[in-house]
């Protein structure tokens, strides 16, 4: 049975993002462990606060929805899970109710879609094959292993990495480059430009720390 006879109605094809989930006795786990993700039907996004938004979650000025991910490599850089416990990469399907980001989706309703158990993940006794038949056969979806270093950060698998990670460098001081050069710009048309400039800049960062922050907590929680 695929995934649209299981979940998905006739005529809607699903958006795909990436989440990280635990496993246990074959059910996927949010991060934190606090919530089950079903099987056979859709996770279902809930809101406490439906009185400050009238339409169905997820809201557009709110927190609320089911997040994934746009892709793997923007996953690994806002959530960072261990290896300490049994992990799970892969790919969700969502639909209903999606509003984008930058960063990826906020959802009305979310299945999982294909899954990779991190074998660095995996307890030294158990055999790995009970944990891909089990959490296949809940799921319905196909299910394999991975290697730790595709599917999270270098911090993930070595939380002291000998050597920092270039690209980032790279990003971080070509950003830093164009924020001086929009100062300077600012500060050529007058003080006032300059102040209004700064205050943007300090809004943009703010709002990046706002979203990945949000995203960094939702894995954990659903």
């Amino acid at each position: 049975m695929n995934l649209p006879e299981l979940c998905v109605p006739d005529g809607i094809e699903p958006i795909v993002g990436w989440r990280y989930w635990r496993a246990e006795s074959g059910w996927l786990l949010s991060l934190n462990r606090f919530k089950t993700w079903p099987a056979a039907k859709p996770l279902e996004a809930r809101c406490s606060l439906t009185d400050a938004h009238p339409e169905t979650p997820p809201g557009e000025r709110c927190g609320c929805g089911i997040y994934a991910a746009v892709d793997l490599d923007t996953l690994k850089e806002i959530a960072e899970p261990d290896l300490e416990s049994l992990l799970v990469v892969g790919e969700v399907a969502l639909w209903g109710r999606v509003i984008p980001a930058d960063l990826g989706y906020r959802a009305q309703f979310a299945y999982p879609r294909r899954l990779w158990v991190v074998r660095e993940s995996l307890p030294a006794l158990d055999w790995t094959g009970d944990v891909l038949l089990c959490l296949s056969e809940m799921y319905r979806i196909p299910v394999e292993t991975c290697d730790a270093r595709w599917a999270v950060v270098a911090e993930g698998v070595n939380p002291w990495p000998r050597e920092p990670r270039v690209a980032e460098i790279r990003a971080a001081v070509s950003s830093f480059k164009q924020s001086v050069e929009r100062l300077a710009a600012a500060l050529a048309d007058g003080q006032e430009a300059y102040a209004r400039e700064l205050a943007r800049l300090r809004s943009e960062e703010r709002t990046e720390a706002l979203a990945r922050s949000a995203f960094r907590s939702s894995f954990a929680g659903d």
